[in-house]
């Protein structure tokens, strides 16, 4: 049995939307707030499969709502239903946390898709917002590499490679305790702790050495 959370102010729309959402389940049960404080006392004192929340509400935003809320709804899908199409906002309700994001000119068939993917664990955005935030992880990436010297850089990618430090130094003919420094130093930067996170990190920005 599933339990929603119908975040919004307005009472004849949190009654349409729990009446969308009970024909694709029909043995859902309900809980509703109609602002961020009656909803911030449900969360904490409930289980909850998925939240819907709008962002426009009395007092504090369905934003600040998330972020008061913290490590609480960690784990919890949270899918904001609101009138406000703008990418920009859809950008900061995913990084406060949101799993989906969804304007009220959509249809009922795109509110039951919204919840499907959120409650098998994904994401749903428009393809617009989806690029913005791909470009933006590019860019952070870019960056933190532009942190690291050439020589942590090169370290880098032998490290990658599968070589290990002292293979490193002969190759370089640099001491094994700087080539230690090197690697200690890009860890550091890359907000990295080990081999096996450098090279996940590698895999996901394309940096393995190759031939």
């Amino acid at each position: 049995m599933l339990r929603f959370l119908i975040v919004d102010d307005h009472e004849i729309f949190r009654q349409g939307v729990k009446n969308i959402i009970s024909q694709a389940f029909p043995n859902a049960e309900f809980g509703e707030a109609g602002d961020s404080a009656q909803a911030y006392s449900l969360i904490v004192k409930q289980l909850w499969d998925i939240i819907i929340l709008d962002i426009n509400l009395p007092g504090r935003s369905g934003l600040e709502l998330i972020n008061d809320l913290g490590e609480t709804v960690k784990g919890i899908p949270i899918l904001i239903l609101t009138m406000y199409s703008e990418d920009q906002l859809a950008m900061r309700a995913l990084k406060s946390g949101a799993m989906g994001y969804l304007t009220k000119s959509h249809t009922s068939q795109n509110l039951i898709e919204a919840i499907t993917r959120l409650l098998a664990g994904l994401h749903f955005i428009n393809d617009h917002v989806s690029s913005m935030l791909v470009n933006e992880n590019k860019m952070k990436n870019i960056d933190l590499l532009e942190q690291l010297s050439d020589r942590e850089y090169f370290t880098m990618k032998k490290l990658v490679s599968g070589q290990s430090v002292s293979e490193i130094s002969r190759a370089l003919s640099l001491s094994v305790k700087t080539i230690s420094t090197y690697r200690s130093r890009l860890f550091k930067k890359l907000n990295i702790k080990n081999q096996t996170e450098l090279i996940h990190f590698a895999q996901e920005h394309n940096l393995e050495e190759r031939d």
